[in-house]
């Protein structure tokens, strides 16, 4: 049995790996890359989701850096409002350098050999793929190509009109496991580390902001909202658009659309590839559950999947929104007091902490 997935990315490489454990023959196609991958690119991976990716790869935690605490501050007038989550059992997430984690899961699916690495010459060699019968299963993963474009217009799709700005500072060896996001005037910034002597950081800024910022205003303000980095040194910035997107539907006739294709979100609760991970967990699940009952494994699959996955992956979409709205730039709109008082009632209240933490780490209460 074959199935073909489309893109070289993280979310293919993982399923190509699953997959060709059940015993299924995997082909990865993916066109010439057109741009750089983001040197500067950096994700995290909760707790509950890291289990699920070490049974499969189980040296995943290798290259990671262990987050133990969260801090989420509101500056308002040069007064701070501060929230902290912890969890004193087990770490909150893990963080990775995208180039680090995409190299050693290629490198994983290249010594498998249920798995092929096939190269497309255009984007319309993609209608080849649609018409092959020799697939049980055809996956597009990959967020901006012939397919999307084609099949995925009828969508929720909001413009935040930011821009992400990445970059990794350098700075001497500290006990690095504490991630900070500040919420500030300008927009949101999140202080993630990776490593003793390694923090990334990313910036969001609105398109009014963005036209009167240069790469050193954004070092300075780096340095400004800082919670504890000494002696600091900087990659090169990258930078990226911000969208928010849900199709209406996850796929059409025999292509099931997934990963980034079906939710992008903003990245300022860095759960976007956390909920690629829960959709890949449902996947998983669903075919599991058709071997052991011995039922054929193909497009009727389709269905379930978006049965399972869509209605989780909505509300949390727009759990997130809402997050990045009621705190939006933060111009002041909140008031000290009222934002102290809130933060220090949540920071008393352990239920309210843990049941946070529990959707984060999770998707769902």
């Amino acid at each position: 049995m074959k199935i073909c997935l489309i893109g070289n990315n993280l979310t293919s490489l993982i399923l190509a790996h699953i997959l060709s454990k059940k015993k299924f023959n995997v082909e990865i196609y993916s066109l010439k890359p057109t741009k750089n991958i983001f040197k500067t690119r950096t994700l995290g991976i909760t707790n509950h989701n890291i289990k699920f990716l070490s049974f499969f790869f189980p040296k995943i935690r290798k290259f990671s850096n262990q987050i133990n605490e969260i801090k989420v501050v509101i500056k308002n007038n040069n007064k701070d409002s501060k929230l902290v989550f912890n969890e004193k059992k087990s770490p909150l997430f893990y963080m990775f350098k995208y180039n680090i984690l995409l190299n050693y899961l290629k490198d994983q699916n290249k010594r498998n050999k249920n798995v092929k690495f096939k190269k497309l010459s255009k984007n319309s060699d993609l209608t080849k793929l649609e018409k092959n019968e020799n697939f049980s299963l055809i996956i597009n993963c990959e967020n901006f190509n012939l397919f999307t474009q084609k099949f995925l217009k009828n969508k929720f799709s909001k413009n935040y009109k930011n821009k992400a700005y990445t970059t990794i500072i350098k700075h001497p060896k500290i006990n690095n496991q504490i991630a900070t996001q500040v919420f500030t005037e300008n927009g949101p910034i999140a202080y993630l580390p990776l490593s003793p002597t390694l923090t990334s950081v990313v910036f969001s800024l609105e398109s009014k902001t963005m036209s009167q910022i240069s790469n050193q205003k954004i070092y300075k303000k780096i340095l400004e909202y800082n919670p504890y980095y000494k002696k600091i040194s900087f990659s090169k910035i990258e930078n990226f658009n911000l969208y928010f997107k849900l199709p209406k539907n996850y796929f059409y006739k025999n292509i099931l659309f997934f990963g980034d294709t079906i939710h992008s979100i903003h990245p300022l609760a860095g759960q976007g590839f956390n909920m690629v991970i829960r959709d890949i967990m449902k996947l998983n699940n669903i075919i599991d559950e058709r071997i052991n009952l011995g039922l054929s494994i193909d497009k009727s699959i389709y269905s379930e999947f978006e049965k399972r996955a869509k209605s989780l992956n909505s509300v949390f979409s727009f759990s997130i929104d809402l997050i990045y709205e009621l705190f939006r730039v933060n111009k002041n709109i909140i008031p000290y007091n009222i934002s102290n008082k809130l933060f220090s009632f949540i920071n008393k209240n352990k239920k309210i902490k843990d049941l946070s933490i529990k959707y984060a780490n999770i998707g769902s209460l």
